[in-house]
């Protein structure tokens, strides 16, 4: 099983994705970050200028957490930008500029999650831990009935564990897709229990993603976009968050932002991205 899904990666693999290129754990930070809920084309636009602006935890702890938004424009889901610089301050005050390379340690960044934390663990410190997120629990639910981090985990080779996990990545991201799995090139379609079985596939999805237009999330995204050009005043928000007929909604949306960190409001109403 190690062997097949090795040679296919080997073959196959996306060989030239940046970050598979570093074991840095920042930059794997910094990529694992950018790459949440985020296509890999829209990552690799910005990815070097993202950090080359902020190549360690102590230069993104030093910027200003706006300059960090501002950075992250054509990411979406701006909130991550937030977190990441929330946990450069983090890294630099509790862990002198260095990433941990415990799962404890690491779980304790805001913003960083189980699989996030794994990630940082397997991709910059080869550790025998798998990240599971969609594209690695898929492969794994299906041919092996895999559907929890601890028999995951136990699926690594002790000392193969980069590439294993990587190799994991892409099968699922090319292979192994949610609606069209292409079986017939597969490397584990000899032992894949729900291949040879034929019965529900245990990694299909529960429902469908929230609609995106007219959603508070777009109006958030379009406030922080006109942020990193210039302040917002109170007036202007609805306008501007596409709610032109509904100003008590931008106002009310406008402070989720200022509650998360991803602006500001001063004394004369009006909204900048933060110091």
């Amino acid at each position: 099983m190690h062997d097949a899904l090795l040679s296919w990666y080997s073959a196959a693999g996306r060989h030239d994705l940046p970050w598979r290129r570093t074991r840095d754990p920042w930059a794997v930070l910094v990529s694992e970050l950018m790459l949440q809920q985020t296509q890999v084309p829209r990552v690799l636009a910005i990815h070097q200028k993202l950090l080359a602006a902020f190549p360690t935890p102590a230069a993104c702890a030093a910027a200003p957490v706006g300059e960090v938004v501002r950075a992250w424009a054509g990411l979406g889901y701006n909130r991550r930008a937030v977190n990441l610089h929330r946990s450069a301050v983090a890294v630099v005050e509790r862990h002198g500029g260095h990433l941990p390379d415990t799962l404890d340690d690491l779980l304790t960044l805001p913003g960083i999650g189980p699989y996030t934390a794994r990630a940082v663990l397997a991709f910059a410190f080869e550790k025998p831990v798998c990240p599971l997120d969609v594209n690695t629990a898929r492969p794994l639910a299906r041919a092996f009935g895999v559907g929890g981090q601890a028999a995951a985990d136990a699926l690594v080779p002790v000392d193969d564990a980069w590439r294993w996990n990587q190799a994991l990545m892409d099968l699922g991201a090319l292979v192994c897709t949610r609606r069209a799995p292409s079986c017939d090139v597969c490397p584990l379609a000899d032992v894949c229990r729900w291949r040879l079985g034929g019965g529900p596939d245990p990694a299909a999805p529960a429902g469908r993603q929230s609609r995106f237009d007219g959603s508070d999330r777009q109006g958030r995204g379009r406030l922080v976009d006109a942020l990193r050009d210039a302040p917002v005043v109170a007036g202007e928000l609805a306008a501007v968050m596409g709610w032109a007929d509904d100003p008590g909604r931008a106002a009310r949306v406008a402070a989720t932002l200022v509650a998360d960190g991803l602006a500001d409001r001063r004394a004369d109403g009006t909204f900048t991205l933060p110091d």
